[in-house]
């Protein structure tokens, strides 16, 4: 009784003790236009689109000169799809796609105007025809760049494009779907412009070229601006291509920018904005192409716009961190780091989480509310068995109160005497205890074990068996794969646990393909975590799953009825069967 009273205190100790050592935390509330910017912003792109050079100039009887000319403009975009699919303004990438002629046209007259300032006259009031003639392109680039956040560049090709708007050419649309050479990129999720109400929220994320001020270093330069207004009219161009216009303050470099809604996709790219008056921008009318019409350009350029594995864990890795749990936040950021590395954000979201935890602001992953219940739980406990010990206490004190005297048998004389109780060594009294020593001294006899109808034995429980489960040795069947076309089309493999490999080298591969269009070493299929899986070997032609126009395979789990397709469809083609 005392060891169970003294556990008891101890329990409900422990549980007034896990109260106080709870450290509060207070979660800072996230507002919906740092969520928006913080979702969106690793996707917004800066567009560079130009040409440069050099030109000789040396008119008859006098010296040569060269001037340094340039036509090079800047815009935005977005990637629209993780292997590098960017949407922007057909406008932003013109040079580009007129070609190096009309390119070197431009840088012509760039010189014309520095000749004319030299000699202070009206460019047009110079014979072009003479400085054609005598003068020299030394030097030519033709510029092509996109810049990530990060600051990272690649050259883009053009894959569509629709003709600036006021262009009677493909209607003026001013659409262009470039691409460039990358893979799990961030993205942005075009939505349905058809659905867009006036007065709904919109916000436009670009690079405008009045933030390009000397003041700022080149990593600022490549800091989005993000700017917010709502739409103020559906509208139609001279082309007949619908438009959408917003309050939205932007200027020169917006243009080819996505315009986000609240659910965080894009209803709209930047296009142009309002006239001038008195030569002077007027803020608060700019216009945007409908996302709607950028799709019919994607689907144009055969891209997808789904979102990949560096999103999803991009959003979890912000979630946990808005939630004040770093160490999770971190885990999530450096998977997007291996998956991307020119991601804009992970690496200071990163540090942000290792300074927030060195200076203990990390919060328990353990839930609060869980530990509140185990406490009120013990507690509850903890009453009711100090309940149970103060009755069985009374009790046990009642039962040793004496009701009375008992009786016994009267002998002579009329006094009360007990009756002694006979003794036989042969018949021991009932009553009758050996001593300790005797004890020892007695020969040990087995207990019986006691029988259905046997009242009062023990079990003797060192004659039970203990019975040993027999153990299930059979190894574990992960299904097969069936090519269903190919040079392997109609035959079967089985998964096995520790995997293979699929390619066309029989030397480095155990399920080998005899065509061209595979990689020695294409894919490996085994088991991970229990789950038959897939994992592309950087094939060259690519691992796709179910749709051959769906985002390349890095690593994936199968389901039962998967179709794995190698390259393309007509190379190799096999199902998961289990």
């Amino acid at each position: 009784m005392r060891r169970l009273v003294l556990a008891t205190v101890a329990v409900l100790f422990l549980a007034a003790l896990l109260l106080p050592t709870q450290r509060k935390f207070v979660v800072q509330a996230v507002s919906d236009g740092e969520r928006l910017a913080m979702y969106t912003k690793p996707a917004v792109v800066r567009t560079v689109d130009g040409a440069v050079g050099q030109f000789f100039f040396q008119p008859p009887g006098y010296q040569g000169q060269s001037y340094n000319v340039s036509f090079v403009g800047t815009g935005s975009g977005f990637i629209l799809s993780s292997n590098g699919y960017i949407a922007t303004n057909a406008h932003c990438v013109t040079t580009t796609h007129d070609g190096e002629d009309k390119a070197k046209q431009a840088l012509f007259y760039q010189m014309v105007q520095q000749i004319a300032q030299q000699l202070g006259k009206d460019p047009r009031s110079l014979n072009a025809n003479f400085i054609d003639q005598y003068s020299k392109l030394t030097s030519f680039q033709l510029i092509h760049t996109i810049y990530l956040p990060d600051g990272s560049s690649y050259p883009f090709e053009i894959k569509q494009f629709g003709a600036p708007t006021g262009e009677s050419n493909d209607q003026g649309k001013d659409v262009a779907i470039l691409k460039i050479e990358i893979k799990n990129a961030p993205i942005l999720k075009v939505g349905d412009s058809d659905k867009v109400q006036l007065q709904d929220h919109i916000t436009v994320i670009g690079y405008p070229a009045a933030a390009d001020t000397k003041l700022l270093d080149f990593k600022s330069l490549m800091e989005a601006t993000v700017n917010d207004g709502k739409i103020s009219a559906r509208k139609t161009a001279t082309s007949g291509a619908p438009i959408l216009q917003t309050n939205t303050a932007a200027t020169h470099g917006n243009s080819g920018g996505p315009g986000i809604n609240d659910q965080f996709e894009v209803i709209g790219l930047l296009t142009f904005r309002g006239d001038v008056v008195n030569n002077q921008e007027v803020q608060g009318f700019t216009f945007l192409v409908p996302s709607n019409t950028v799709m019919e350009y994607v689907k144009a350029a055969g891209a997808s716009n789904t979102e990949g594995l560096t999103d999803t864990l991009y959003r979890e890795g912000l979630e946990y961190y808005w939630d004040q749990r770093y160490s999770l936040a971190t885990q999530k950021f450096e998977e997007v780091k291996r998956l991307f590395p020119q991601h804009a954000e992970v690496e200071k979201l990163i540090q942000s989480s290792q300074q927030a935890k060195s200076e203990g602001k990390e919060r328990s992953s353990f839930p609060v509310w869980l530990i509140a219940v185990v406490v009120i739980v013990l507690l509850v406990i903890g009453l009711i068995v100090i309940i149970g010990i103060v009755i069985a206490i009374f009790a046990r004190k009642k039962k040793k109160s004496p009701a009375g005297a008992p009786s016994a048998a009267k002998g002579s004389g009329g006094h009360h005497a007990p009756t002694p109780a006979s003794y036989s060594p042969s018949s021991p009294s009932p009553n009758y205890s050996p001593s300790p020593a005797a004890k020892a001294q007695q020969p040990h006899m087995p207990t019986p074990v006691m029988n259905q109808g046997d009242q009062g034995m023990t079990v003797d429980l060192s004659r039970t068996i203990a019975i040993s489960p027999e153990l299930d040795t059979a190894p574990i069947n992960y299904g097969s794969i069936k090519f269903i076309s190919g040079a392997l089309a109609g035959k079967e493999f089985m998964v096995k646990p520790d995997g293979e490999f699929v390619g066309r080298d029989s030397g480095s591969a155990q399920v080998v393909i005899p065509d061209p269009r595979i990689s020695k070493r294409h894919l490996w299929i085994g088991v991970r975590e229990g789950r038959v899986t897939i994992v592309d070997q950087e094939s060259r032609n690519g691992t796709f799953v179910n749709d051959p126009k769906s985002p390349r395979v890095t690593e994936r789990s199968l389901n039962p009825g998967d179709t794995v397709i190698l390259g393309e469809s007509d190379v190799a083609r096999f199902e998961y069967v289990n």
